[in-house]
């Protein structure tokens, strides 16, 4: 084979790649089963390519969730509720095409995640540092006085405080207090 055809042929093959490339990010469509939305969430969106010629029915069981907008078309949100725990199937769709045959469903479970997080305090400025709990395990605290996930009231100072503490894109606070030690003064003696 000589250089032109070496060039036609790596040109040809690089052309093919690219196609390949773009089909897959023009076209596909991911989504990790199962979905994990956070407790109360509000306008989730779930979609799926559209069809011009086609309609879609949505059904949603499950996690206290209820459609909010877009039955019919290939685009709705979701309302999801505050019980945590895994929605087998929660989120259902069958498309339709213009002769009104039906495809086959495709479902999508559904984890609600509710965090929460452990009450401490009220503290005085020189109490020890205190562990933060969250729950489920595996989050990060944040906040003023937050150190690698324990509360320490000396660095945090006099005041009230919000914690938060977050996973997966979901997040939840606890309130905490450092109140104000008593001043005293010197001793004195008569």
């Amino acid at each position: 084979m000589n250089y032109k055809e070496n060039k036609q042929v790596l040109l040809t093959l690089f052309i093919t790649m690219i196609m390949m490339v773009t089909t897959l990010f023009t076209f596909s469509q991911t989504t990790i089963n199962p979905d994990t939305v956070c407790a109360n969430a509000v306008g989730e969106q779930y979609f799926v390519t559209n069809t011009a010629t086609s309609t879609y029915n949505w059904t949603i069981t499950g996690g206290g969730g209820v459609l909010q907008t877009g039955q019919g078309t290939n685009s709705i949100t979701v309302d999801w509720g505050g019980v945590s725990g895994l929605y087998l199937n929660a989120v259902e769709i069958i498309e339709s095409n213009a002769a009104n045959c039906p495809g086959n469903p495709v479902l999508l479970d559904v984890f609600v995640l509710l965090l929460s997080g452990n009450t401490i305090g009220p503290f005085c400025p020189g109490d020890p540092t205190t562990p933060l709990v969250g729950n489920p395990a595996g989050g990060t605290w944040s906040g003023t006085g937050v150190v690698a996930n324990a509360f320490q009231p000396s660095t945090a100072g006099i005041g009230n405080y919000v914690l938060t503490y977050s996973m997966a894109g979901c997040s939840t606070t606890i309130n905490v207090i450092v109140n104000n030690g008593p001043i005293t003064g010197p001793i004195q003696h008569f």
